[in-house]
């Protein structure tokens, strides 16, 4: 069976795959579109590993690598020991929305506030495309 994975369960982990360490991994089960986070050894492209699956590497856009890796997973673990297993996301990463969502929200109504500029860097852009396309500054 398939699986895929985003890269930064994976990256920065050249040494513990090369030793034969199993890492912590959420992968997502291409057949059934499960998400699962697993214990597992895995092996990059060309390398052996015995009675594994595919591992299909998503980079930071969702690209898919151009070849498959390999995983044997040892056993399913609970979701919240994925977070601490990524390379790519750090604990202000995970801070940060929740701050600027409670940025957003009177002391009353929780969220009855928006953002003062709300849409103006898209309104902005929309108006430099239609100038632009129109040949210019209107005069």
């Amino acid at each position: 069976m398939p699986f895929e994975a985003y890269i930064g369960y994976v990256a920065d982990k050249d040494e513990a795959i090369a030793a034969g360490e199993a890492l912590v991994v959420e992968v997502r089960d291409l057949d059934t579109y499960e998400r699962k986070v697993v214990r597992a050894m895995v092996a990059k492209p060309g390398a052996d590993l015995a009675d594994s699956d595919e591992l299909w590497i998503l980079d930071w856009v969702e690209a898919r690598q151009p070849d498959a890796w390999r995983i044997r997973v040892i056993e399913e673990l609970d979701e919240d020991e994925a977070t601490a297993a990524r390379s790519d996301i750090s604990a202000e990463d995970l801070r940060r929305p929740a701050e600027e969502s409670e940025s957003f929200a009177s002391g009353r109504g929780r969220g009855n506030s928006m953002p003062g500029m709300m849409g103006a860097e898209e309104a902005r852009k929309y108006f430099e495309n239609v100038v632009g396309k129109k040949g210019g500054p209107q005069k």
